[in-house]
């Protein structure tokens, strides 16, 4: 299988979205409702266009991890099964970061 799936809540909407994300020979490809599109290792720049459409938070060191498991990948160092468990676990930690956001009226509510 060459498609993951990256699960964060998102407050915006008080729900889960969904991610689709595909290794390549350069990155990723994120897929996500309106914005798509081929990503750098880390991500950038479509991963993080969805995340600001949505006014999802996320921690910095997102990036880093994510283009280390892209290069674990790229590498064969883990397989298809470590790398998704991996990839939520990131999901997990930006849904984290999304529901400690305080909630201000007037500002994000």
């Amino acid at each position: 299988m060459d498609e993951f799936s990256f699960k964060v809540h998102a407050n915006r909407w008080g729900s889960t979205s969904t991610y689709k994300v595909r290794k390549t020979d350069t990155g990723w490809h994120v897929a996500h409702i309106a914005i798509n599109g081929d990503c750098e290792p880390d991500g950038s720049p479509f991963l993080y266009s969805n995340f600001k459409q949505d006014h999802i938070c996320y921690p910095s060191g997102l990036g880093n991890q994510l283009e280390w498991l892209w290069r674990q990948i790229d590498e064969c160092e883990i397989d298809w099964e470590d790398a998704q468990e991996k990839l939520q676990e990131l999901g997990d930690w930006v849904s984290t970061c999304e529901k400690a956001e305080p909630l201000w009226s007037g500002w994000n509510l």
